[in-house]
């Protein structure tokens, strides 16, 4: 049997990247070694690492897309200009889901969504 541990994102300023998935996306940081390494749990068992970019890896944005569930979507993409974060997309539609796309800071989509009101 084969269980997720980590998904892994390689970024051009580590303490940026940090304080973005922690004081933004709101994720509890369980390890923070910087400049080499910090670490997310995004569940029980799941992490989300973040490494700084070597020779042999690169910073791709569009490799990879997390999706994060909030409360509200348009309330969290109305916070978005005051933190600098920029919004790939704004809040639609899709399904039960209302969703919208922001950029981490080195250009990573993240998918933010909340359940539609009927």
């Amino acid at each position: 049997m084969v269980n997720f541990s980590v998904a892994m994102l390689v970024c051009s300023d580590l303490a940026r990247s940090r304080d973005f998935y922690r004081k933004v996306i709101g994720l509890r940081l369980v390890s923070d070694s910087a400049p080499h390494w910090v670490e997310f749990e995004l569940s029980r068992g799941v992490k989300l690492g973040l490494h700084p970019s070597t020779d042999l890896l690169a910073v791709r944005p569009g490799s990879l897309q997390l999706g994060f569930v909030v409360e509200s979507v348009d309330r969290f993409v109305a916070d978005c200009p005051a933190l600098a974060v920029p919004v790939l997309q704004y809040p639609y539609d899709e399904g039960t889901m209302r969703v919208a796309v922001i950029s981490d800071p080195d250009g990573y989509p993240i998918q933010i969504g909340s359940p539609r009101r009927p």
